[in-house]
């Protein structure tokens, strides 16, 4: 075989690669495209703006019924803990049970979330998120790896997952979620966190605690959390960290710079913490099933980031919404380092449905949409109309 037949070959090779890459779908006005496709970057919504007004509040509510519907799970971790249990159960009792620490998390540490789709040209994602704009088509793979690229060593991640649908009064015990091995979690320094945690416990610890990265029950990760919790509160009590004199805020505070700061054979419990956080921007009402959510999720690990540690500054802009405009908060990602952040992600354009009925004929918009991408420095993007017709 010579050069050019090997060079063949592996062009082959890359291209087959290539099509088994997931594609996911991300739906916008022509005003969100043009800010996109200007601005070579991508915005990433703070989570509590998110279209569905329970998003990112389920997970406490299921985490809450677990705790209130099984009292023996804080009765046998409290007896474990021994001397000091009295003044744990009072401290915990008393402003500092774990549904309050998870609201001091998300009170100081901001989630924000790219939502996608894993539908590609569908109608309902038209009507509900197209509104006459685009539907953009990624490779998942060359996405996140882009958006990596942008994240600085100290404290940020990103994490890529499929949105995982439930009801409120879903039984805890019942719900299955992504493992630790499923739950791609990436810093700066690492394509997968949890992976690597994992491979080090198993080498280091002699608990079991690498057996929570394989498992995909609610429940369990439910109940190792409170235990988790519980134990540093009393680890920190006896150092003389905490005392039940302290506020509230104070412990909280404690609390997570020693979970943050854990590593060797105690990876497991910084995970955990990591794990619960994100998991809580990806529990969604089954409502919304039909829309086959994929997010990538970013956030800063830090509770108290001064200006110098915030990478990504929240800007902001006017979201419409039924009830009227609202200000919005979001990120925004764009790698200084290259002048197109998306060129190596954006695979296809399709155009809305509704635009089929414009003035404007099909082919002269496509050209113009050609030729408005390749100024911005996208070149060999297909530019394709909707298959579906708008009803009357």
């Amino acid at each position: 075989m010579n050069a050019d037949e090997i060079k063949a070959d592996e062009i082959k090779a890359d291209e087959k690669k290539a099509d088994k890459k997931k594609k996911l779908y991300h739906y916008t006005s022509v005003e969100g495209f043009e800010g996109i496709i200007n601005n070579n970057s991508i915005r990433m919504t703070k989570s509590d703006f998110l279209n569905d007004p329970s998003d990112c509040k389920l997970f406490i509510t299921l985490v809450d019924k677990y705790i209130t519907s099984h009292p023996d799970v804080l009765k046998d971790i409290f007896s474990d803990i021994g001397d000091n249990s009295e003044i744990i159960k009072e401290i915990y009792k008393n402003g500092c049970d774990l549904i309050q620490y998870i609201q001091y998390i998300h009170k100081h540490i901001s989630l924000y979330v790219l939502s996608l789709s894993e539908i590609d040209d569908g109608m309902n994602m038209w009507n509900y998120y197209g509104k006459g704009g685009f539907e953009l088509h990624f490779s998942a793979e060359d996405l996140v790896s882009s958006l990596k690229e942008t994240l600085s060593p100290e404290n940020e991640f990103l994490v890529e997952v499929p949105v995982i649908y439930a009801k409120s009064d879903t039984k805890v015990e019942e719900m299955a979620v992504p493992a630790f091995s499923e739950f791609i979690l990436k810093s700066k320094d690492s394509d997968n966190v949890f992976e690597d945690h994992s491979a080090f416990i198993k080498t280091k610890s002699n608990n079991g605690e690498a057996e929570l990265y394989k498992t995909k029950k609610l429940n369990v990760f439910t109940k190792t959390y409170i235990r988790s919790y519980i134990t540093t509160l009393d680890y920190l009590l006896k150092h003389g960290q905490i005392s039940k004199e302290m506020s509230k805020e104070d412990i909280f505070k404690n609390v997570f710079h020693n979970v943050s700061k854990l590593n060797d054979y105690l990876y497991w419990k910084h995970d955990l913490s990591l794990y619960m956080l994100v998991l809580s921007a990806l529990i969604k009402s089954d409502t919304y099933k039909y829309e086959e959510e994929y997010r990538i999720v970013y956030f800063n690990y830090n509770i108290n980031p001064d200006k110098t540690e915030k990478k990504k500054e929240e800007e902001y802009y006017i979201k419409h919404i039924s009830s009227g405009d609202i200000i919005c908060p979001y990120i925004t990602f764009k790698n200084d380092s290259t002048d197109n952040l998306l060129k190596n992600s954006l695979k296809k354009i399709t155009v809305s449905p509704s635009a089929k009925y414009s003035p404007i004929s099909e082919e002269i918009y496509q050209e113009t949409l050609k030729k408005y991408i390749i100024s911005k420095g996208f070149n060999d993007i297909e530019v394709s109309y909707s298959q579906h017709f708008n009803r009357w």
